[in-house]
């Protein structure tokens, strides 16, 4: 697994609509706000001051039909990016992303596994907290000094994630570019967690987050976000709204549709309602891997 971006997910955050955006001379006429004040909600956000920020692009795009502007800037090692409401300066999405070559173990060392003190991840925003569930690691045939429990140990501390809060996902051994890794994704407060640890060393090779992404429903849809949501948790017995981990509206051909994931019970749930009847155009299950 190479070094990437992650952009999905459901409580405020950076997503694959981006990709669709086009600037248009409409979108300039409807900016209420300067890119400066863009700039300065996307700081205040992720908690990081001017002086450290460093921008890459700032950006009038599109989001679901919300005129936005796109804010990349780096930072003490990390990568942001954040889609600002170009009316209110609401944020609408965002996501952060480690730069090559800062990961390192939770004490800045590179090749001893012991547990250090919870580390503060960068800050993008507010996101809803998921349902706890406890995970036992299962055993791997692991060549080096760190075990598969060490190795989720050493990812959730640099995350600055309790055990109890994380839903692991996948946990499996595998080799990047010839070296033995352990794969350890998870989901917790509202987000999903992507890190590969080297056995030998407990190193972390490659760490990413995903959060929630939630986007206005707008007025063209005849189906409320909220009986939509309703619809496909109906399908999951047990299910509430805080499984759900990604919501947004997307058009396809005009059309309005909402897409999201469940994760419940051990299962994803993948679907697509349509905005305007209410019917479940496509729904997709899928057992997680432990």
């Amino acid at each position: 697994m190479k070094q990437k971006w992650l952009l999905t997910g459901t409580a405020l955050l950076l997503a694959a609509a981006l990709a669709g955006c086009g600037n248009t001379p409409a979108a300039d006429q409807a900016a209420k706000i300067s890119m400066e004040q863009a700039q300065t909600a996307a700081l205040d956000a992720a908690n990081i001051e001017a002086a450290d920020a460093n921008f890459s692009a700032t950006t009038l795009d599109d989001v679901a039909g919300i005129t936005c502007y796109k804010v990349d800037f780096s930072a003490g090692g990390y990568d942001y990016a954040y889609s600002i409401n170009a009316e209110s300066g609401e944020v609408l999405e965002a996501s952060y992303h480690e730069q090559a070559g800062a990961a390192a173990l939770p004490d800045g060392s590179t090749g001893t596994t012991t547990t250090q003190p919870s580390t503060t991840k960068p800050n993008v925003g507010a996101v809803t907290t998921a349902p706890a569930q406890t995970n036992t690691p299962n055993t791997g045939s692991a060549t080096g000094a760190v075990d598969e429990a060490k190795a989720q140990e050493i990812a959730l501390t640099h995350a600055g994630v309790k055990a109890a809060d994380a839903t692991i996902t996948k946990s499996k051994l595998d080799y990047d570019d010839g070296r033995q890794v352990y794969e350890i994704e998870w989901y917790a407060n509202g987000a999903k967690y992507d890190y590969e640890i080297a056995v030998a060393t407990g190193e972390i090779v490659n760490s990413g987050y995903e959060a929630k992404t939630v986007v206005g429903t707008g007025s063209s849809t005849t189906v409320s976000e909220a009986t939509a949501k309703q619809t496909a948790l109906a399908r999951v017995s047990g299910a509430t709204e805080k499984d759900i981990y990604e919501w947004k509206l997307d058009y396809d051909d005009g059309r309005p549709e909402y897409e999201g994931k469940i994760i419940y019970g051990g299962t994803e749930y993948e679907f697509t309602i349509d905005a305007n009847t209410g019917a479940v155009l496509e729904w997709d299950a899928e057992a997680l891997n432990r």
